[in-house]
């Protein structure tokens, strides 16, 4: 690819496509808010008398508002995730928090009011074409008829949401602004989070033993607030579970993904089963590095060294492997590139992880990232256009408001973007070394993604019990519960150092979306199911897969995945994910015994 940056350091966000700056910013907001104020002034109490045309019509005009919201929305979160420590970006986002819940509040009648019709008048719309684009959605908003209250409760309830969300901003600021001194041989430097948990997939083991240990040494001051984040976090969506009358925590975000809780259960119960999985490839680890027993510090170990990869081989790796399933994407990919919608090397004051937001119909997605030269960094870059390509994909065909899915079906493209590009580098790496590495990182990613993130289920399942029975959420409780949940995983087949038990701390999934982490396992399986069948018939496979991406989140994750002869209420889907997943583990067990 030319004209592509030879270094991620060169490589941040340009924004100026969602705002010139700070003070346009403003300004812009307080027009905004004012457009919503006098758009609500207007359809207010209209929705009744309105036929398919005209709610057709006002939710055109709505989709629209939605997506300047979105638009300055990420302009203000992307400023701050660029630079924790930037004063004028973080009272541009507060300032942003406190107008988005004003213009939230104006518009809060449409979904009132549509709910708030009776069934028949209700279901004579949804039958109509003109409404087909919006039908999805409309329908899922009337399943929320007996948790909603009335529209002054509704706003005053939105109200607090600046308030509330000050505690997720403290907790990011806390973790993003931690440099903690750590020597990797050339002298002791600061490290943010990101780049210290990078140091796990080292292959000096003292390096790996040595960041993990001052990861911990360093997060330990900061527990009282991270646990005061959390607890006050929790408290607030127990409070409102109650006021809406939901049945269990996880419930709100079980509606969103649109999955019942009983296919949620069986999935994780699956899993559940299924550890022993796991702590067989620990077990077989161990001899592979020579030990008797993993230590924590070890599980991400390289079996064999991996090379590093340029940030520019990275992009033609991507580039070609996402050309290669269909030039759509790599199309896609090259665009948000060229956009300046990547924003890729770690720094200080720099949110940590990767993720990737979608903007607008006009506007392609931006993906943040850490990139530190790994080839497990080359995957997340895979895994994040995944999620790029799918958002980029589903406003070209959908309403703004319907290409959005539910969490675990939006980590569905993302995961099996990131299997496409492990086929890539399997087939094309000629380093021995690596390609072992690879081998072995392919079946760890699952296992991460998999097991691991059930392991963080059942601690937020446990931590509401705990905060439900009124007992606050202390640094020592969560703690408690962490180990309990992760010995359990583990075993006897992997050591965990007492320091462990702050693995909690730095987690920004618990904070942000509460039950977020069980998608990535759901999303894993269902990638897995869905990556088998493209190896087995690429032909036929590929339409439906950029069909089911252009879909967005248009009709339920069971009628999306309906075409590729998925059933998610059938147990033996779980059991054919496993069996996936067995195959994966049986490459890497060849390995060893090789």
């Amino acid at each position: 690819m030319s004209g592509v940056s030879t270094s991620a350091e060169d490589v941040r966000w340009d924004l100026s496509e969602l705002s010139p700056g700070a003070e346009e910013a403003r300004a812009e907001w307080t027009e905004l808010v004012a457009r919503t104020t006098a758009f609500a002034s207007r359809r207010r109490g209209t929705i009744a008398g309105l036929d398919a045309a005209g709610l057709r019509a006002l939710l055109d005009e709505f989709d629209v508002v939605m997506q300047e919201l979105a638009r300055l929305a990420v302009y203000g979160s992307s400023r701050v995730n660029m630079d924790a420590a930037d004063v004028e970006a973080n009272d541009l986002a507060t300032f942003a928090r406190d107008r988005a819940a004003e213009a939230e509040n104006e518009l809060l009648f449409l979904d009132l009011e549509w709910i708030a019709l009776d069934d028949e008048p209700a279901e004579a719309l949804l039958a109509s074409p003109e409404l087909a684009p919006h039908a999805h959605k409309l329908r899922m908003l009337r399943e929320e008829k007996p948790y909603v209250l009335t529209e002054p409760e509704e706003q005053a309830l939105n109200a607090r949401a600046p308030s509330v969300s000050s505690w997720a901003a403290l907790h990011d600021r806390q973790i993003a602004t931690l440099e903690i001194p750590f020597d990797t041989g050339d002298g002791v430097e600061p490290h943010s989070v990101n780049v210290l948990l990078s140091h796990l997939y080292r292959p000096e083991r003292e390096i790996r033993l040595g960041a993990l240990a001052a990861l911990y040494d360093g997060l330990a001051p900061r527990t009282e607030v991270l646990a005061s984040c959390y607890d006050a976090l929790v408290g607030d969506r127990l409070g409102l579970d109650r006021v809406r009358g939901f049945a269990d925590p996880m419930q709100p975000t079980n509606m969103q993904n649109e999955v019942d809780k009983e296919t949620v259960d069986a999935m994780i119960a699956a899993t559940v089963e299924s550890y022993g999985l796991g702590r067989r490839w620990f077990e077989v680890k161990a001899r592979l590095l020579g030990l008797e027993q993993l230590h924590l510090a070890d599980q991400y170990a390289p079996v064999g060294e991996g090379r590093d990869f340029p940030w520019e081989e990275a992009v033609e790796i991507v580039d070609s492997s996402f050309g290669s399933f269909s030039p759509r994407l790599a199309e896609i990919f090259r665009e948000c590139l060229d956009a300046g919608h990547v924003d890729a090397s770690p720094r200080a004051g720099k949110a940590s992880g990767a993720y990737c937001t979608t903007v607008s119909k006009e506007i392609l997605p931006l993906v943040l990232l850490n990139y530190t030269g790994r080839f497990r960094d080359v995957v997340t870059l895979a895994h994040e256009f995944g999620h790029a390509t799918h958002g980029a994909l589903a406003l070209e065909r959908q309403t703004y408001r319907s290409h959005r899915s539910g969490l675990a079906l939006a980590e569905v493209p993302s995961t099996f973007a990131q299997l496409v590009a492990d086929d890539y580098l399997l087939e094309h790496e000629s380093d021995p070394q690596t390609r072992s590495a690879l081998l072995v990182d392919r079946l760890e990613q699952a296992m991460a993604a998999i097991f691991r993130q059930v392991v963080l289920a059942r601690f937020e399942q446990r931590a509401y019990a705990l905060r439900a029975e009124g007992r606050t959420l202390t640094p020592e409780r969560l703690s408690e519960i962490w180990i309990d949940e992760n010995r359990e995983y583990y075993g006897d087949a992997v050591e965990l150092p007492d320091a462990y038990r702050l693995g909690w701390s730095y987690i920004p999934h618990f904070i942000h979306v509460r039950f977020y982490t069980y998608a990535y396992a759901f999303a894993h399986l269902l990638a897995l199911l869905l990556h088998g069948r493209y190896r087995e018939d690429p032909e036929s496979f590929v339409p439906l897969y950029l069909d089911f991406l252009a879909s967005g989140g248009s009709a339920s994750p069971a009628d999306l995945v309906a075409p590729f002869g998925i059933d998610l209420a059938a147990a033996d889907t779980w059991r054919a994910a496993f069996a996936r997943f067995d195959v994966l583990l049986g490459d890497a067990e060849a390995l060893a015994a090789a």
